[in-house]
C-alpha cells in the first residue's frame, strides 16, 4: 500500500475592509513566509465600515472557520496553519478557543497585530489547540492598535497586537516588531516618499508579514520591551527629578514610581522615557511583565524562538518531501519527524515570550 503524505497548509485569514478579497501582492507576501506550504486566502463577511458590527461579525465568522476545521480530516487538521491580521487575529484566537474546548489542534497559529482586548479569556487557551507555539506577532507602536482602538473600539482596553498579555500564556510566543520596520518595507511609491506614513500608518498587514518571516527564518528578536498600558500613554522624556516620586521597583535601568502626592505610578525606561502611567496595581502587574523580558538575555530568546519555529519548517518540509514514498519509509521519518518536534517542545515550554 502506498501512503500519501499532506503538504502543509496556511489559511490567511485578513482584517477589517480587507475581508472579501485579498489585496495586491498579500498571498504572494504570506507564501514568502511560508515557502513550502499552499496558501489559501479566507475571505469573511469583515468589510462592513461600520466597527463594531464588524468585530460582532468576526466574532460569528470564527464559529464557521472552527466548524470548518474541526470537520475536516485529521490529517488535513495536523497540517494546516492560521495566519491572521488584525481582526483576522482575532478570529484565530476564538477558533483556537473553540477547538481546544473539543481537544483538537492545528499544526500552528500566528496571530499579528491581533484586534482583541488583551485580557480576554480565549487568549489563555488557544495555545493548547495549537502542535507548535502560537507566535504573537505584537507592535507596541502600532497607532491603530495603541491609541485609535484602546480610545473608541468600544472593547475597554488596549489589544493584543500592541499589548501583549499581563501574563504568560501556555504554548504562545510574543514578538516584538523593530521600531525601524516601516522604514524596511515598501507598500507601493507613495508610501516610500512619505516619511509621515512611515510613523503613524503602521498597522498595515505587510509590516507584519515580513516580521513573521523573518523570525521564521531565524532572525534575531528586536530585543524591544513591550510595556503593557492599562490605558494608552503617550511616550515622553521625564524632565522632573523625581523628588515627587518613590521608586517601587527597578531592573535593568527600567523603574517603577510612585506619586507621593497622588498616588499614581508610571513606568520609567532606561533612557527616563516615561513609557506608561496608571493606578498602581496596573502598573505593578505591567512592571512585572518588564521585569521578565529585561531578566531574559537577548541571545536566550533568540534561541528558544529558533527551536520553536525551526521545528515548523524542517517538519513541514520533510513532509511535503514525502508524497508517495514507501510505507515504511513514511513511518520512519514522520515518526523522528514527531519525537524531534516533542523534545523541542518541551525543552522550549519555560519560555514564552519576547
Amino acid at each position: 500500500m502506498i501512503m500519501a503524505i499532506m503538504a502543509a497548509t496556511v489559511w490567511f485569514i485578513p482584517g477589517w475592509l480587507r475581508a472579501e478579497k485579498p489585496a495586491e501582492g498579500i498571498v504572494k507576501c504570506v507564501s514568502n513566509a511560508f515557502p513550502t506550504a499552499q496558501v489559501e486566502f479566507k475571505a469573511w463577511d469583515g468589510d462592513n465600515i461600520v466597527w463594531p458590527l464588524a468585530v460582532d461579525s468576526a466574532d460569528k465568522e470564527a464559529w464557521r472557520f472552527a466548524f470548518e476545521i474541526a470537520t475536516m480530516p485529521a490529517e488535513e487538521r495536523a497540517n494546516l496553519t492560521l495566519v491572521g491580521h488584525s481582526l483576522g487575529g482575532r478570529i484565530i484566537a476564538r477558533v483556537l478557543a473553540r477547538l481546544a474546548e473539543h481537544g483538537m489542534k492545528v499544526r500552528q497559529a500566528v496571530l499579528m497585530g491581533a484586534a482583541i482586548p488583551s485580557a480576554d479569556p480565549d487568549l489563555a487557551t488557544m495555545g493548547r489547540a495549537s502542535e507548535l507555539p502560537v507566535l504573537a506577532v505584537c507592535n507596541p507602536d502600532d497607532i491603530t492598535l495603541r491609541y485609535i482602538y484602546a480610545t473608541i473600539g468600544g472593547e475597554k482596553g488596549v489589544a493584543f497586537g500592541a499589548n501583549g498579555t499581563l501574563a504568560p500564556c501556555d504554548n504562545v510566543v510574543e514578538c516584538v516588531t523593530p521600531t525601524n520596520l516601516t522604514h524596511e518595507v515598501e507598500i507601493d511609491a507613495k508610501w516610500a516618499k512619505s516619511s509621515v506614513l512611515k510613523r503613524i500608518a503602521n498597522h498595515h498587514e505587510k509590516f507584519y508579514i515580513e516580521y513573521t518571516r523573518r523570525v521564521l527564518s531565524g532572525e534575531e528578536p528586536s530585543g524591544k520591551v513591550m510595556v503593557p498600558q492599562g490605558f494608552p500613554t503617550v511616550e515622553g522624556r521625564v524632565m522632573d527629578s523625581e523628588a515627587w516620586w518613590d521608586v517601587l521597583d527597578s531592573v535593568g535601568g527600567w523603574k517603577l514610581e510612585k506619586n507621593k502626592v497622588t498616588g499614581h505610578c508610571r513606568i520609567i525606561d532606561s533612557d527616563r522615557n516615561r513609557t506608561a502611567c496608571g493606578r498602581e496595581d496596573e502598573m505593578r502587574a505591567a512592571f512585572a511583565k518588564v521585569r521578565r523580558q529585561v531578566g531574559i538575555k537577548r541571545a536566550e530568546i533568540s534561541a528558544a524562538i529558533r527551536q520553536d519555529m525551526r521545528l515548523m519548517r524542517s517538519c513541514r518540509e520533510v513532509k511535503t518531501d514525502l508524497v508517495l514514498r514507501k510505507p515504511s519509509h513514511v513511518v520512519q521519518q514522520t515518526e523522528a519527524c514527531a519525537a524531534v518536534e516533542r523534545r523541542l517542545l518541551e525543552e522550549s515550554s519555560a519560555s514564552k515570550s519576547c
